[in-house]
C-alpha cells in the first residue's frame, strides 16, 4: 500500500513538473527501469569477466587460426568464443536466420493442425501408428486432404500427404526445431553460461552499442 502511495505522488510530481501524459510518466519509468536493470546485468558480466566496462569486450576478441576461412569465422566463434560480446553478435543474427528459415518441416510445424485418426489409417500404414503421437489426432479436426490444399495454398513448395504422414511420425505438435533454432538455443545456453544470466534483444543491443560507440556517462534525474 505505502509502495502504491509513493508511486502515485512520483507520478503526480512528474505531471505537475513536465506537463506530460500519465502515459508518458510509465514510458519513463519503464525507461528508467530497464536502464537501472542494463546496469545490474553490466556490473554481473565485469565481476565474472574481470572487466571495468563492458565496453572492453570489444578490446578482447576470440583469437583466430591464422589460415582460417573467412566463411568459417562465424562458426569457430560459435564453438570457441568466451566473449559474451561475441556470443550476442551471433545469437541477433541466429534470431533472423530462424525467423526466415522455410522448409517442408517448418511449415507443417507452423500450419498442420489434429485431424481425425482414421485419415492416418487411411493414408498411411496402420503399423505406423504406435510412431505417431496422440495429441494428432482428433475427431473433430480438419480432414487431411483439405488441410494439404490449405498449406499448398500458401507454401513455397508443394507438400504431399507422404511428406505430412512423415512429419507426424518424427514430431509431435510444435515440436519442429530448424537447425537454425537450434543453433539460437545453444547461443542462448552459451551466452548464460558465460555471463550467469539469460540473453535478451534490449541487453544484446546494448553491448553492441557499446562496443562501438564511445558513450559519456550520465546519471538518470528524476524530475522531481
Amino acid at each position: 500500500m505505502q509502495n502504491e502511495s509513493i508511486s502515485r505522488r512520483n507520478l503526480e510530481r512528474f505531471l505537475a513538473t513536465t506537463g506530460k501524459t500519465e502515459k508518458e510518466y510509465y514510458e519513463w519509468a519503464s525507461e528508467v527501469g530497464r536502464r537501472m536493470h542494463i546496469n545490474t546485468l553490466d556490473k554481473m558480466v565485469c565481476a565474472k569477466l574481470g572487466l571495468y566496462t563492458v565496453a572492453h569486450l570489444a578490446l578482447i576478441p576470440t583469437p583466430l587460426p591464422a589460415d582460417i576461412d573467412p566463411e568459417r569465422v562465424d562458426e569457430y566463434l560459435y564453438d570457441h568464443s568466451q566473449n559474451p560480446l561475441e556470443i550476442a553478435k551471433l545469437w541477433k543474427q541466429a534470431c533472423v536466420d530462424a525467423e526466415a528459415w522455410v522448409s517442408v518441416e517448418s511449415v507443417l510445424d507452423e500450419h498442420l493442425a489434429p485431424f481425425p485418426k482414421e485419415d492416418f489409417e487411411r493414408c498411411g500404414d496402420k503399423n505406423w501408428l504406435p510412431d505417431v503421437s496422440r495429441s494428432w489426432f482428433r475427431k473433430t479436426g480438419r480432414h487431411l486432404d483439405v488441410q494439404v490444399d490449405e498449406i499448398n495454398a500458401i507454401a513455397p513448395a508443394q507438400i504431399s500427404i507422404e511428406a505430412i504422414l512423415d512429419f507426424v511420425r518424427t514430431y509431435k505438435p510444435n515440436s519442429y526445431q530448424s537447425p537454425a533454432q537450434v543453433i539460437r538455443l545453444n547461443l542462448e545456453d552459451r551466452f548464460r553460461e558465460l555471463t550467469g544470466f539469460r540473453i535478451k534483444d534490449y541487453y544484446v543491443a546494448h553491448l553492441i552499442r557499446s562496443a562501438h560507440f564511445s558513450q559519456p556517462v550520465t546519471t538518470e534525474t528524476v524530475p522531481f
